[in-house]
């Protein structure tokens, strides 16, 4: 058998830019800015009155890189499945002199998040630079920060300044060790990579220079030994930003230094055991490689077994989004394992209010890639409806749900002209979003878009729409033919442009395809297949049935 190479940035969806999941809802800045000293366990008359985190900030940013921008969202979801609360477009102000602000490059800014309960996740960035990104803030905290762009600096100040150092400084030890350490490429077949051109030898010359590095791995094979190792080890030293966590224990509350101790090695051993399941198990499996897998799936009770006992301990420590990260990665493991369903394994392994908050991870995840069946999501409406995440749940049905229009976007043909979605109605629409680079959206419009429309003719009345979420519009143009064909309507949808309208629909993989019907209503917001007849014959059910509400495919 012919073998191919495959290497781990291929295995799934392309990414394009930033990956940021906020849905944003834009909330003004608060008032009643009131200073609120100490720790939520030491309330103050102030604080009492009206729990929140106050921040105060001072930057120079010479080159205007953009507006100041502050995102705040629940804590106890994991990285990555938060829907953000809020969005604040943080003005800025010069200083008076008397304020103690004497530099005349100083713009000062002061806000209020209304943390009311538990802890939120917040980032700051200017324009799309990020300057913090999530720094977990309790009810009654204040913090300054100071931010200088010339010099390339953040300090901070304030009752809560050892608190934003200790994360600020966990956050630069795992940026330090991703930056020292060796750059890991996973591929199918390590020899068959080196023997292409001239690679063996360049990579023989970078061994024998100062520089970076890279380790080049096999799906299943030494890749699988070297997660395995990681994952069995006991040792908390080895975990970037474990030592430098540990020099504040004195500076910052017993309860605060054990929520960042779960959140750091939670984040570290979910980060391992996902690789582990996706590329080590996962991957074999795809590529037919029964062996691998199977020895990937017996060294998983071990590895289970392990991180069982510290997630508890993690758990226990605060439901931090890394610990909740690895409580998610043990169940998809353990179903792998068990090969049970995993709403059930989920709501036999934990308790309120993990097990909503995992439950809505799986329900988000499934939404984000697969076509989900009506029954799928009663299933999860039992589950959810009521529970803590019952606000975000309710969220992702007001947007997801079919028969609901999409939100108002603009759109650009090659000539420049505009569009809206109001343009495409009066026939079912399948819009088809890529970007020229990715890899998948080229093979997904060979193999699967362009066969069906040809295949099909106008014998549906559907027209296919491709949309390019390029920022380039002359790299658009240029690469259309490898992305799409003249023979369809091609429109542009800058991502720098209509990111917000992208959040909002979770538009983060490529290639990502939506079915519309003749009024403009969603029939799905995903369209798969396991091949080309199953993706055919889930188009073909979809308009077949589109005004009825038995057998509804629901995203």
């Amino acid at each position: 058998m012919k073998k191919s190479t495959l290497t781990c940035f291929l295995a799934s969806l392309c990414l394009y830019g930033s990956t940021t999941t906020a849905q944003v809802v834009v909330s003004p800045p608060g008032t009643d800015l009131d200073y609120q000293p100490g720790f939520p366990e030491q309330k103050s008359a102030s604080s009492s009155a009206r729990m929140g985190a106050l921040i105060y900030g001072e930057i120079i940013n010479p080159d205007s890189l953009g507006v100041l921008t502050l995102d705040f969202s629940s804590g106890l979801l994991p990285l990555g499945q938060a829907l953000y609360d809020s969005t604040i477009q943080v003005p800025l102000a010069h200083g008076t002199f008397f304020d103690g602000v004497l530099d005349p490059r100083v713009q000062k800014f002061k806000t209020y998040i209304p943390v009311d309960r538990d802890f939120a996740r917040l980032s700051l960035k200017i324009g799309e630079r990020s300057l913090l990104k999530d720094i977990l803030v309790f009810p009654g905290d204040s913090i300054r920060v100071g931010i200088d762009l010339q010099d390339f600096s953040v300090v901070f100040a304030g009752p809560q300044a050892n608190w934003f150092e200790a994360q600020y400084a966990l956050q630069r030890a795992w940026k330090a060790n991703q930056f020292s350490k060796a750059r890991v490429l996973l591929e199918n077949d390590r020899e068959e990579l080196l023997e292409q051109n001239d690679y063996r030898f360049q990579i023989e010359q970078q061994d024998s220079v100062f520089g970076s590095r890279i380790a080049i791995y096999e799906f299943g094979k030494d890749g699988l030994d070297h997660e395995f190792s990681v994952l069995m080890d006991s040792s908390l030293h080895s975990i970037p930003g474990w030592l430098a966590l540990q020099g504040f224990q004195q500076l910052i509350p017993e309860n605060r230094l054990k929520l960042l101790e779960s959140q750091l090695i939670g984040s570290y051993y979910a980060e391992h055991l996902a690789t582990f399941r996706q590329y080590h198990y996962g991957m074999p499996l795809a590529l037919g490689d029964t062996l691998s897998a199977l020895r990937a799936k017996k060294l998983l009770p071990a590895i289970l077994s392990k991180l069982d006992k510290e997630l508890n301990v993690f758990l226990d420590g605060g439901l931090t989004p890394g610990a909740l990260d690895l409580a998610k990665e043990w169940i998809y493991s353990e179903k792998i394992v068990r090969e049970e369903s995993l709403e059930e394994l989920i709501a036999d392994k934990y308790n309120y209010p993990v097990k909503e908050k995992i439950l809505y991870s799986a329900f988000l995840k499934y939404a984000e890639t697969t076509q989900l069946s009506g029954d799928v999501w009663r299933v999860y409406s039992d589950y959810l409806e009521g529970s803590s995440v019952e606000k975000e749940f309710n969220l992702l049905k007001s947007t997801f749900e079919p028969g609901n229009e999409l939100a108002p976007v603009t759109f650009h043909d090659l000539n420049g002209a505009e569009l809206v979605m109001e343009d495409f109605a009066g026939k079912p629409t399948l819009l088809y979003f890529y970007f020229s680079g990715c890899t998948h959206s080229g093979n997904y419009f060979r193999n699967y878009l362009q066969p069906f429309y040809r295949e099909m003719d106008d014998s549906l009345g559907l027209q296919v729409i491709a949309i390019s979420v390029d920022n380039d519009s002359d790299l658009w143009k240029s690469q259309l033919s490898t992305y799409s064909s003249k023979d369809i309507l091609n429109l542009n949808l800058p991502n720098q442009d209509a990111a917000d309208w992208l959040k909002q629909y979770r538009v983060y993989g490529y290639p990502r395809s939506m079915l519309l019907d003749e009024e403009g209503k969603v029939l799905s917001y995903i369209l798969d297949g396991e091949d080309y007849k199953e993706y055919k014959s889930n188009i073909l059910f979809l308009l077949k049935n589109q005004h009825t509400d038995k057998n509804q495919v629901i995203h």
